[in-house]
């Protein structure tokens, strides 16, 4: 089974940067989209208020592979969108709505004194959010963060069902050319495993590194 693993361990890596690139690009649509949810939720207008509360409510309730189908069948029928960009798309669409609710609880667990302090100097709202609320508010926003974004990390295995060829979709490749799935498919498993431990040390460190630099 060693032997068989090092003849596909080129075509599995192939797979495992497809991965890297649509966590990092799924990523960055769910940090930007999902501050624009929180913002919307927290907003005084009650239409954006409520457009936002519906998205987030219906989108969290949507497995990400229904999700996953809905973009990639009909929208990507319609704008001609391809296999990467819907899985881009469905996966940041749903992780905005993680992010977002994890943005805006953490905007709102900042003690309200220190916005009525600020007032009292004359700042401007703008000025409040970006230089005491946010500031204070990023160290409640890192810990669950770097949780969804390893939820993020496994759900990319689910884009294979719409052909793109991640590590999961070489896996199969591999598996229908060597009639071996469960060799192949724990031979993926083994590579989201290792990949999973190096993110976890990595984001354990970075978070240690933002406690210490605070106290």
């Amino acid at each position: 089974m060693v032997q068989l693993w090092i003849q596909y361990l080129p075509q599995m890596w192939k797979g495992v940067w497809m991965t890297l690139e649509l966590t990092v690009a799924a990523l960055i649509l769910a940090l930007v989209l999902g501050f624009v949810l929180a913002f919307a939720r927290l907003s005084r207008f009650r239409v954006l208020n409520l457009v936002a509360t519906w998205y987030t409510e219906i989108v969290r309730a949507v497995p990400v592979l229904v999700i996953l189908f809905i973009v990639y069948y009909s929208l990507g029928n319609i704008l001609k969108l391809s296999g990467i960009l819907s899985a881009v798309i469905s996966l940041g669409a749903f992780y905005a709505t993680q992010y977002g609710e994890i943005f805006r609880g953490a905007i709102l667990g900042v003690d309200r004194g220190q916005t009525e302090a600020a007032f009292a100097l004359g700042m401007t709202n703008r000025t409040i959010m970006r230089k005491v609320i946010l500031p204070q508010a990023f160290f409640s926003i890192l810990p669950p963060s770097t949780n969804q974004l390893s939820n993020l990390i496994k759900d990319t295995s689910l884009v294979f069902t719409i052909g793109v060829a991640d590590l999961m979709f070489q896996a199969y490749q591999a598996a229908s050319a060597t009639f071996l799935p469960l060799d192949m498919l724990l031979l993926a498993g083994v590579i989201y495993f290792v990949f999973y431990l190096i993110l976890s040390k990595f984001l354990a460190r970075w978070e240690l590194n933002v406690q210490r630099s605070r106290s």
